[in-house]
């Protein structure tokens, strides 16, 4: 499929995803005691039980089995110290107080853990907050406690029952979706081939998508490598995983070799079909990779086979016709370069092929590669719960730390706003602040619209629904359906949860009280946008993180990444050594280092306070993309030391570092390397469409951006 949308294979990629495997897991563990509460008549006395299971179970984020286990354990017993502590102080206004700036401060500090204890600090917050609402006539803090710790324990059973059940599920899950999200980035790259293609938004959309591959690959590093089934198994299963993972690093790798300037590609060859048909290729190359990948989610063997050799051998054919005719250096230098992109891209297939029969546990190779053992030890060690490096952190140079102050602050004043005002849902306001607010100002903004807007949303949709339907078992069901859709969009689109959540909470809130319910919708639209507000200003003027604020940092990360890459890459293309290993570490922290850079980019572009230096930074950003990808591609240039005298190859080399070199150095100190007189006068090759040749003319340009800083 070469264009439009299937939207099948969309809803099959999502419901075989981990994240709708998450959602139904959270579903179950939830609506099931839900259900047995109902039939006993025991709702009201059970609410803590259901909340216990519910906020363990937004700690079960993807990872290894013993990191899962280990979250869930500490949710389970924080949680029920946090609720004894806040039956203790609901009902004295200072100590209350009290608890929430200590609380505030300390949950949200757990950030500089990792992820997952920053979870389990985040939930443990919004438990502590939905106490503060009173949902029973009596109330018995060490019973709330006692069922609290029940509920997440009932949960945490049941999913470590499923992990034993289905070992390989969530390791497949996520190889599928790595391989799904290397698709969507060949398709990215595909839209360069396009006619009339926007070029600056074609280098953004590769950028996001490469962000997006990066994501998922660190997870699945850390659920391979960090599980023992998978790296001391020798059964076919956990060897096919463990070779489907490693392959589709050089498969992702090669998808980022460019060998051409696409601004003179279509200014060559804009009036040929050659681009056209690149593109219809490219995109079916894409296909093809996602249909593996959707098979791999799914945890089945790919059927049919991938034959693009057909078209490709066209296109060749094709490419060699205008060589024929070409008299136009510009074209026979295009030329030249389709033709070894049409290379890449049969390489590329040939390396899907393996993919397919890795899928059958048809492994050719009897052992691993020799340097998993060292891929295995690279993996980041997990943040150790160290008083140390909490107390490092107690500084206003820390990002986590600003976050704490800001949303202890935050969540004072809004108290001071809801006791001043006298709201009748004070924990709302509340709940809005902490689920709204992160470290980085312009996620938090994000954020804030789409919980605005998918609050308004939802309440629109249930007002309806609950207008036209009346029948408890309809709305039974779509209170089931909104939770397992709502929980499976969590870390997927914030606006659909958030409009779902809604929904599923108006629902429920109608069963429990079927009179009372339009009251609340009003109330928790108030309640929404006072949160909102008030976070929006600490974002803005309590100790605000701006992206803009880490833009030298990241440049100066990309431009040494850059520079170490491309020296492992010459010398291993010196060297005639053709094993990517020789240089993987250096092409992955360049890679990161990319990731990072365009990450900073996208905070930048939501701050208020918009610099002259942006625009710069926009090209500095896609300059080094295309650096990257050409060293990437440098190892495949077979031909560049016979197309030219060694000495000036040798001159080039040693000036693309000097540009590097130098152009780190201006971000620094403006008196080192400026001047034009000082730079290295190179002859470069004849071929201009060297890869050398290439990547010095980009470094060039990075140093010529650079420039334009001011320091």
């Amino acid at each position: 499929m070469t264009g439009g949308k299937d939207y099948l294979r969309e809803v099959q990629k999502f419901t075989t995803s981990q994240h709708w495997n998450s959602g139904a897991r959270i579903t179950a563990g939830v609506m099931l005691p839900l259900l047995v509460l109902v039939k006993t008549d025991y709702l009201s006395q059970g609410i803590p039980f259901l909340w216990g299971a519910l906020f363990v179970s937004l700690t079960d984020t993807p990872g290894p089995i013993h990191h899962r286990r280990n979250g869930m354990m500490a949710a389970i017993v924080l949680n029920a110290v946090v609720v004894m502590l806040t039956g203790f102080t609901r009902d004295h206004q200072v100590l209350l107080v009290s608890q929430i700036m200590v609380a505030g401060f300390l949950l949200s500090m757990t950030g500089i853990y990792g992820s997952r204890a920053s979870a389990v600090g985040s939930l443990a917050l919004v438990i502590m907050l939905l106490n503060l609402l009173t949902i029973r006539a009596e109330h018995n803090s060490l019973r709330d406690s006692v069922l609290i710790a029940a509920g997440g324990t009932w949960y945490m059973v049941l999913s470590l029952l499923l992990y034993r059940l289905r070992p390989y599920r969530l390791v497949e899950q996520g190889l599928g979706e790595n391989l799904i999200a290397i698709a969507d980035y060949v398709r990215a790259r595909a839209s360069f081939y396009k006619d009339n293609a926007d070029l600056p938004e074609c280098y953004n959309r590769v950028m996001d998508e490469q962000r997006a591959v990066k994501s998922i690959q660190d997870q699945i590093q850390e659920l391979l490598f960090k599980t023992r089934k998978f790296v001391a198994d020798a059964s076919p299963k956990s060897r096919s995983m463990m070779m489907i993972y490693l392959d589709s690093l050089d498969l992702f790798e090669q998808t980022m070799y460019a060998y051409q300037d696409y601004g003179l590609l279509h200014k060559a060859l804009g009036r040929t079909n050659l681009l056209t048909g690149f593109y219809g290729l490219i995109l079916q190359l894409a296909a093809g990779l996602e249909y593996i990948g959707i098979s791999v989610q799914r945890g089945v063997a790919v059927k049919k086979d991938l034959d693009l050799n057909v078209r490709i051998d066209k296109l060749g054919q094709l490419i060699r016709h205008h060589q024929e005719q070409a008299t136009d250096p510009e074209m026979i230098t295009g030329l030249q370069a389709l033709e070894k992109t049409l290379d890449n891209i049969r390489n590329i297939a040939n390396r899907m092929n393996k993919l397919v029969l890795y899928t059958r546990l048809e492994v050719a190779d009897s052992e691993l590669p020799p340097d998993v053992a060292q891929q295995v030890s690279n993996v980041a060690v997990s943040q150790p719960l160290s008083t140390r490096l909490f107390l490092e952190n107690l500084t206003l140079q820390s990002n986590t730390f600003r976050h704490a102050l800001r949303i202890t602050i935050a969540m004072l004043f809004a108290y001071g706003v809801a006791v001043l005002f006298s709201l009748s849902h004070t924990y709302w306001v509340l709940l809005t602040i902490v689920t709204i607010m992160k470290p980085v100002y312009s996620v938090t903004r994000r954020r804030n619209i789409q919980r605005l807007s998918g609050t308004f949303t939802g309440v629109v949709l249930v007002s309806v629904i609950l207008y036209f339907v009346s029948n408890n078992t309809v709305l039974l069901v779509t209170l089931v359906l909104c939770m397992l859709i709502g929980y499976s969009l969590l870390r997927v689109n914030y606006f659909a949860f958030v409009v779902f959540l809604t929904i599923f909470v108006i629902i429920t809130f109608h069963f429990l009280d079927p009179l009372e319910f339009k009251t609340l919708i009003m109330e928790r639209l108030v309640d929404t946008v006072i949160g909102s507000v008030i976070a929006a200003l600490a974002a803005r003027f309590i100790f605000p993180a701006w992206g803009s604020n880490e833009i030298r940092a990241s440049m100066s990360r990309m431009l040494a990444a850059n520079r170490a890459y491309f020296i492992k890459a010459w010398e291993a293309l010196k060297a005639g050594n053709t094993e990517t290993a020789v240089y993987e570490s250096a092409r992955k922290d360049a890679v990161v280092a990319l990731t990072n850079l365009s990450e900073v980019f996208q905070h930048t572009l939501a701050e208020p306070q918009q610099t002259s230096e942006s625009a710069a930074f926009h090209q500095f950003v896609i300059a080094n993309h295309l650096l990257t990808s050409h060293i990437a591609a440098l190892s495949t240039d077979r031909n560049v030391r016979i197309q030219a005298d060694p000495a000036d190859l040798e001159a080039v080399q040693q000036a693309t570092v000097w540009q590097l070199e130098h152009a780190e150095d201006h971000l620094h100190n403006a008196s080192i390397g400026i001047a034009s007189s000082n730079e290295p006068q190179v002859r470069l090759p004849h071929q201009t469409l060297n890869q050398l040749s290439m990547i010095y003319t980009l470094s060039r340009d990075v140093r010529r951006i650079c420039l334009k800083f001011k320091v």
